[in-house]
């Protein structure tokens, strides 16, 4: 894999963990990030779990085609299909079976969390990628993770006689036009980017 994720030794003991491009070197955007959370206190353990995250973000972004800084919500939409899917942009798998283990409900929100906070982060510092720095908004929840589909598990579906109705691809594209838009012209994003980014994961 060209981008990674390094263990490193500090001077005074401690370890730390950083994210290497194709060239060996630090990913410069990355590692700011990192090194942001190192020196305000965050435990190393989650120093970690940013570094994986973005490092899987590095990996999509590098098989779409993208750069970092002119990412959009449709990008972050299917780096949120590939990680639940494990097929990178553009292919279709001729054997679903030969499909790679999908990521648990729980790992997949908390990978998408860590690029969202990277993302805020720099629009903070740099005025990088104000969409997707306003892509998921609300404070972090204390409670215990739910899945989007929770709501829909064995415990509740008994109590559910009537079956979910299935939307068509145009109602799709109906229902996300409808929560956010972008103008051609100037490029800029109107309505809920938040709504849009749910509804485009949940599809």
């Amino acid at each position: 894999m060209s981008v990674c994720v390094q263990p490193v030794q500090l001077p005074d003991g401690d370890r730390t963990w950083t994210v290497l491009g194709a060239d060996h070197r630090q990913v410069g955007p990355v590692e700011e990030f990192l090194e942001y959370h190192r020196v305000t206190g965050s435990s190393p353990h989650t120093v970690r779990a940013y570094a994986k995250a973005l490092q899987l973000w590095w990996r999509y972004l590098e098989l779409d085609g993208r750069d970092w800084a002119g990412a959009d919500v449709p990008a972050l939409a299917g780096f949120v299909t590939w990680l639940r899917q494990g097929i990178p942009p553009g292919v279709a798998l001729l054997d679903p079976a030969a499909a790679p283990r999908r990521l648990a409900e729980s790992t997949l929100a908390t990978r998408l969390a860590a690029v969202v906070s990277f993302y805020r982060y720099h629009h903070d510092a740099h005025g990088v990628a104000p969409a997707l720095a306003r892509a998921w908004s609300g404070p972090p929840r204390r409670s215990r993770y739910r899945a989007f589909l929770a709501h829909l598990d064995g415990r509740s579906r008994a109590s559910r006689r009537e079956a979910c109705p299935l939307l068509t691809p145009g109602q799709v594209a109906a229902i996300l036009s409808g929560c956010a838009a972008r103008d051609a012209a100037s490029g800029e994003w109107s309505g809920s980017l938040r709504d849009r980014l749910l509804f485009a994961t949940l599809g």
